[in-house]
């Protein structure tokens, strides 16, 4: 990084490819794992609970069919039914309801969703912390704590500097305070 803003120089290549500042964050990018959404997770824990009640069932009735004596094949058949019937045909069609229904609800608070899983993870979220227009901050960036002499110190972050005090005179303090000048580009 550089504050130069033009100009002639001579540069020396240190780092090329994946070794570079750039290279690492690609890497880093492209090493994500695709993990299942909640609402993923949920749908095929509940798929599990169905399949094995389904068999249990179609088991059952298959041995209570074969010991009041029916035809094998029809046990079979009687199995084969129990499990079909015990399958949701409608939970595709209604998890995609309400997903688009809630991405319709969003859409309108000017909230684009590319994806509708996506919906229902932002909706179970529990913390968003962003603050690209300064909306949270208030376009104010405040050290509320601080790390010098072997232990963390809370900053006073009220605004006429009322509030917490600590040692001004600690020497990690003032070696703290010296590279936050020396290393401070704030206009």
């Amino acid at each position: 990084s550089t504050n130069a803003v033009e100009g002639t120089c001579v540069g020396m290549v240190v780092n090329i490819g994946d070794n570079t500042v750039m290279g690492r964050i690609a890497g880093l990018a492209s090493g994500l794992s695709n993990d299942q959404t909640p609402i993923a997770k949920e749908i095929a824990h509940f798929i599990h609970i169905i399949t094995g009640v389904a068999v249990f069932l179609g088991v059952s009735f298959f041995i209570i069919a074969f010991i009041l004596g029916y035809n094998w094949l029809d046990a079979v058949i009687f199995l084969i039914g129990i499990i079909v019937a015990n399958v949701p045909e409608g939970l595709l069609a209604t998890v995609t309801v309400c997903l688009t229904l809630t991405a319709k609800r969003m859409a309108s608070k000017n909230c684009l969703v590319k994806n509708l899983e996506a919906v229902e993870t932002l909706g179970s979220t529990s913390t968003i912390c962003s603050d690209k227009t300064g909306t949270l901050t208030q376009n104010r960036m405040t050290v509320a704590h601080m790390w010098f002499d072997n232990k963390i110190v809370e900053a006073d972050t009220s605004e006429d500097q009322s509030g917490s005090a600590f040692d001004k005179e600690a020497p990690g303090w003032k070696t703290l305070e010296r590279v936050g000048i020396l290393c401070n580009r704030a206009e």
